[in-house]
Order: C-alpha cells, then sequence, then structure tokens
C-alpha cells in the first residue's frame, strides 16, 4: 500500500509541519515548569533543551526520495461508493465509502472524504463526482464481441470479402429447382474466379420458408455431383447448420488447419464447421493480424462505453486469438478478456489427444488476458435442436440434436478433458438433458479415477452459460454439489418465453430460474450486456432488466416467481461474476489492493424507483486506475476532455426477430 501521506507533515520532504516547530509553546514551558517542581538545575535544564533542539534540527534535514512517495495518482470523492464487497445472498451491497484513492492501476485506499483526501499530493488529479454512484467494473461472462465486430468490419468492406470468396444465394419450391440453379450459377462463375477464390452458396431452410436444409440433409446432391460442376474450384453449400462441400473446397478448408484432407478426418474435424467465419479469419486476416488488433480495439472501446470493464468468451480462430494478444501485450486492451480454448475441436480430427496432451492452463496469464478453460462448441442449439426432456409431438422431438450421448465425438473428449484435470467450460446449452449428460460424464470420470475427488471436482468450478430451458428444480441440488457456476443471459426470457407457444407454459419455470437456482446455493453470473455498436445502443440494465420483471417484449410474463432484486442483479454482474472468470481476488468488488476497475453512473442505481433501471448511464468507464471513457456531460464538470466513444443510449430492447406465428405454423406442419 506504500508510505500513507501523514497529516501535518510533507512525506516528500520530511520537513516537520510549523505546529512541531512551536517548541517553546508544547515542548519548553512544560519542561521548565518540570524542572523547577523538580528543583533541577539550570544546566542540566539548558543540556535537555540542546538535545531536544538538535533533534528537532535533524528531522528539519531529512529528505525521502521523490520515488519512494506513494501519493495517489487519483481521488475519487464525494460519491457513493458501492464497494459489493458483501458476496452473501442477501440485499446488503458491502461497505459503501465516500472517497477513493487510486495508485498505478491499484486501489489504495478507500474511507471518508477527509481521509482519503488528506493523501492527496502535489500531482494527484482530483474529482468531485458529486454524489454520484460508483460500482465496480461491470462483467459479462460470455459474450462473443469479436464475431460483432469482425462481422460489422466485413458488412463495410464487403470488396475485401470479394478478394477471397463470392456469396450466393439460390432458392427454389422442388430440390429438382435448386439442384438446377446451382448448376447454372457454378457454371457461369467458377471459371471466372481466381485460383483459391471460393464460392458459398446459402440456400433458404425452414425458417426462411425453404427447402435447403432438407435438401442437404437428405443428400438430393452429393459431393460427387458438385465435383462434376465445379472441379477445381472450392464450393460450400449451406442452410441453416447443414452443408455440403466438394473435394477442392474440403481439402482447402482442411489444409487451413493442417489436418490431412480425408473424408474421417472430415467428420471429426468439422463436428461445427462454423464455416464463413473461419474462411473471413484464416483466409484473409491471418497476414493481417495488425488490422484484426485495431477492429477489436475499437470495437472494445464501444463496450467499455457500456460500463464494462471485464468480459469472456471463446476465440474461434487464431487471427482473432492472435489480435487480442497484441493488444494485450501492446498494453491496448481496453477490456479485460478471459478466454476459453477452443482450439482442439476447431482445428483437431484428434480432439481427445489434444485435450490429453495440452495440460491445465485456467488462471494463466495476466491482468488483461487470461485462459479460464477448455471447451468444445454447443452440446446443442436452440429448440428444436436442443436436448431435452421437455414433452413435444414425436414430429418435434425427433429434431432435437444431443451430441453427448455415449459413445459420440464429443461424450469422449468431455471425458477425456475431465479425466486430464482441465477446467472444462460447458459452451451454448439451451436444453436440461444436455446437462444431465454431462454431469453423468462428470460421476463417471470421479468413478473412474478415485484421484478425481468430488472436493477436486469442486475447486475447478465448472460452468455452463444461458441457462436456456435449464436447470429443472431437481437438477440444482446436483449442480450444487458439483460446485458448477453458470452464466444466465436475461434474454433467454425472450427467446426461450416464445418457444412455450409450441411446448407449453407448463416448461415456464425452466427458463433461466435465476431465483430457484442462487436459492439452492448455485452461483450465476450475468452475460449477453451488448456490443455498443448499433446506432441507438441499449444500456446494459435495459438488456439485464427481464431479470427484475420477467417480461417479454410482447407484454407476457415467464416465470414471474424467478424474478430477482437489483442488488441481486448488480452482484451477478460483479462480485459474483468474478469467481465464474477465476479472477476474485483482482476484480469484482472495490477493495484495497484490487484493480482499479470501476464506473460512475449518472444516477443512483440502488435508490431510483425500479423502472427507471433501464435508463442508468454510465459517465465514466476506468479500468486499472486509466480513464477509458468519460462522457461529454460528467467531462465538462470535472473540466478535462471526453473520452472514448460517445454513445447514444436507448432505455429499452428492440422486438427479437422470431417470427411466433412461424413458430405456430411449424407445430401445425407437423
Amino acid at each position: 500500500m506504500g508510505l500513507p501521506h501523514q497529516p501535518g507533515r510533507n512525506p516528500e520532504m520530511g520537513v516537520p509541519h510549523m505546529s512541531q516547530l512551536c517548541l517553546h509553546d508544547r515542548i519548553l514551558l512544560p519542561l521548565i515548569r518540570h524542572f523547577c517542581r523538580a528543583g533541577l538545575s539550570l544546566a542540566l535544564y539548558l543540556s535537555l533543551l540542546l538535545i531536544v533542539l538538535a533533534e528537532a534540527h535533524a528531522q528539519q534535514m531529512v529528505r525521502v526520495p521523490q520515488e519512494l512517495v506513494q501519493y495517489p495518482d487519483l481521488i475519487i470523492y464525494n460519491a457513493k461508493i458501492v464497494s459489493m464487497d458483501d458476496p452473501q445472498v442477501n440485499t446488503s451491497v458491502g461497505r459503501v465509502y465516500q472517497a477513493m484513492a487510486v495508485r498505478g492501476d491499484r486501489i489504495q485506499q478507500l474511507g471518508t472524504n477527509s481521509q482519503i483526501l488528506a493523501y492527496a499530493g502535489p500531482r494527484t488529479r482530483r474529482f468531485d463526482l458529486k454524489g454520484r454512484t460508483v460500482v465496480p467494473g461491470l462483467i459479462d461472462t460470455h459474450n462473443h464481441l469479436h464475431d460483432i465486430y469482425v462481422g460489422e468490419w466485413a458488412r463495410k468492406h464487403p470488396q475485401e470479402i470479394f478478394t477471397y470468396r463470392k456469396q450466393f444465394t439460390v432458392s427454389g419450391r422442388s430440390f429438382a429447382e435448386l439442384t438446377a440453379g446451382i448448376t447454372v450459377l457454378l457454371k457461369d462463375n467458377a471459371p471466372q474466379l481466381k485460383p483459391g477464390q471460393w464460392i458459398t452458396i446459402d440456400l433458404p431452410g425452414p425458417k426462411k420458408r425453404g427447402i435447403g436444409k432438407e435438401y442437404i440433409s437428405a443428400k438430393h446432391i452429393t459431393r460427387a455431383q458438385l465435383d462434376r460442376m465445379a472441379p477445381a474450384t472450392p464450393v460450400y453449400i449451406e442452410s441453416e447448420g447443414a452443408f455440403l462441400m466438394n473435394t477442392a473446397g474440403r481439402d482447402a478448408f482442411l489444409k487451413l488447419f493442417h489436418v490431412k484432407p480425408t473424408d474421417e478426418n472430415e467428420a471429426l474435424a468439422l463436428t461445427t464447421p462454423q464455416f464463413s467465419r473461419a474462411l473471413l479469419t484464416e483466409i484473409y486476416f491471418r497476414p493481417r493480424v495488425p488490422l484484426m488488433a485495431d477492429i477489436l480495439e475499437d470495437g472494445l472501446n464501444h463496450f467499455s462505453a457500456l460500463g464494462f470493464t471485464t468480459f469472456s468468451s471463446h476465440s474461434t480462430g487464431f487471427p482473432i486469438h492472435d489480435g487480442y494478444l497484441m493488444l494485450s501485450r501492446q498494453g491496448r486492451l481496453p477490456v479485460r478478456y478471459a478466454f476459453t480454448h477452443r482450439f482442439c475441436q476447431m482445428t483437431s480430427a484428434d480432439i481427445e489427444g489434444c485435450f490429453f496432451r495440452l495440460g491445465d492452463t485456467a488462471g494463466l496469464g495476466n491482468d488483461t488476458m487470461w485462459n479460464i478453460g477448455v471447451t468444445l462448441g454447443g452440446l446443442d442449439t436452440d429448440p428444436p435442436n436442443f436436448c431435452s426432456t421437455i414433452e413435444a409431438p414425436p414430429e418435434i422431438k425427433k429434431l432435437e440434436l444431443c451430441r453427448t450421448v455415449p459413445g459420440t465425438h464429443y461424450y469422449d473428449s468431455i471425458y477425456t478433458a475431465l479425466r486430464s484435470r482441465l477446467r472444462y467450460v460447458v459452451n451454448h446449452v439451451k436444453g436440461d438433458k444436455s446437462l444431465d449428460i454431462f454431469m453423468d460424464i462428470v460421476d463417471k470420470v470421479m468413478a473412474d479415477d478415485p484421484s478425481i475427488t468430488l472436493d477436486y471436482i469442486r475447486s475447478l468450478r465448472i460452468t455452463s452459460d444461458h441457462c436456456g430451458f435449464y436447470p429443472r428444480a431437481d437438477q440444482i441440488p446436483r449442480m450444487a454439489r458439483l460446485g458448477m457456476a453458470f452464466s444466465c443471459g436475461a434474454s433467454q426470457i425472450e427467446d426461450m418465453g416464445a418457444y412455450l407457444r409450441i411446448y407449453g407454459e407448463q416448461y415456464a419455470d425452466r427458463i433461466t430460474p435465476i431465483r430457484s437456482m442462487i436459492s439452492g446455493g448455485l452461483m450465476v453470473a450475468n452475460e449477453g450486456g451488448g456490443n455498443g455498436m448499433e446506432a441507438a445502443v441499449p444500456t446494459a440494465f435495459a438488456r439485464y432488466y427481464p431479470f427484475i420483471t420477467r417480461k417479454r417484449s410482447d407484454g407476457l410474463t415467464v416465470a414471474p416467481q424467478e424474478a430477482v432484486d437489483r442488488v441481486t442483479l448488480m452482484k451477478m454482474s460483479t462480485v459474483w461474476a468474478a469467481p465464474y472468470l477465476l479472477r476474485e481476488q483482482q476484480i469484482g468488488t472495490l477493495e484495497p489492493g484490487k484493480l482499479a476497475d470501476f464506473v460512475v453512473f449518472d444516477k443512483d442505481y440502488f435508490t431510483i424507483p425500479e423502472r427507471e433501471i433501464p435508463s442508468v448511464i454510465p459517465l465514466m468507464t476506468v479500468l486499472g486506475g486509466k480513464i477509458s471513457v468519460l462522457r461529454e456531460e460528467l467531462a465538462k464538470q470535472l473540466g478535462i476532455a471526453p473520452e472514448g466513444p460517445q454513445l447514444h443510449f436507448r432505455f429499452d430492447l428492440p422486438a427479437r426477430q422470431i417470427d411466433l406465428q412461424q413458430l405456430l405454423e411449424l407445430k401445425e406442419e407437423f
């Protein structure tokens, strides 16, 4: 904590305050009276006086080197500083202070205005916040920001995309019409492309009222047909997750990751190809990592303007990961990044071997970028392609996708990861049965290897995200026993709530049941805080507000008994989110010694009427003691220049792009 500035002294020069030099009043007169009463000689008195004066002179001569003086670099005062240092399940926000001192990237001290201002030195910046509320920097535990930012860049630079691929859409009312359209398209375009350029074709599927997905899945077109149409040009056809490549495409794609191009390796390495994203990052950005870093930095500056100082995601693409590394090494990351290692699943035909050889890296990194474990692609997807115990007509149930049943590649890979003592991060889950199977794997690992104890499993804080149609009430005790942590999104109330029109309102209590989870002893954090790139940006609390109201955009309420209060919502975004990311000793609360990450709000989140919570705007975001975003209205008051993006905020959410009528029609079709 350094050497505190003691009131009444100048610690830089070591010179006593004037009150200390008034020896006559404070020292000499009392001594004279004492000697007189004691009857001691004047000579003895004078000798003692000389000693006192010599000591005072010696004190005046002491000088402390400037580099040893531990003045704060920044003091904020006259504020309501809410530490959030009470992690218990209650309505306590922890200790509340008036002022905070920051030295370097750490919090130096908190206290009253007079206590903290007494530490100020000649170069300390002092910000009078005039009663505004300050909280720890917000933490988003699951947000694929880089996908948004790279996608936005690609949308604005179509000419760059054309350098490596041309995109087309083919529609038809019958399989024969689709085949005819693809044949004409490839005949007209393939001969004109340069070597290495791709053709990608989108066939509208069920959600777009097309037959493309069934056309591909039922093999109404084959690789052999594509090879005859375009023998040398890489071709990729996709519809709603179903895909097909010609041989030139398969070989070119697998060679990007140094995977031997065989049919067997294709089946293993392309479990979830995320093809378009991989092509953009691996072909275009591999030689352009500095550009990738610039794109990420600009995007994260916008995210910081929402009040966030930390987020977590997996990186789907080596150039994306390299871009983050460049920013971290150069001290340019505007937001701390906790990343999940997904590269074994993305690039390897031997995921199990990759996990076995990887070694545990969870927690390794620095204060701006660190690893929190390993993951695969999603264990399932959105309804009806999720893995659930929900009852539905056979025609709908047959569309469910359970990737982790015993004997599958995913099951064996997750088992190997846990058996190799890796922290596993369950990535993208919407169905409760997926979690049943996952917990079965955890129990099997403990049974097969007695050295992997329940205490060890609990210490990993194995995580799962989204909280779509899970957990069921009977799953919560089992999850708590394993010490699992959860990242839940308020958007699920809207998204999964729409599916209740198909599956039935009796399943509403399975959609992000936050109150039941917390009451059952589960650690729950917040995800999906936005990205900051829209023309009118919803505030973070506009996105999180459905956790309080449990309302959808159509006004209907989803399991109102699972609503949480505003303090719980803030804990999910701060003190409970930090352990999820293995950084509770560094972030999540405002305490001496922790990283100085904090946000200044324009109004008091904790006392305003509940309906106004979505309108809370972050006026200043500070990362490690440095201002990353400062809005003009507060900058003017402080007498300094604004910093970072000046977002235009909105306080509600646009309606989700889920066509309820189409969902009902889907049920009727079956």
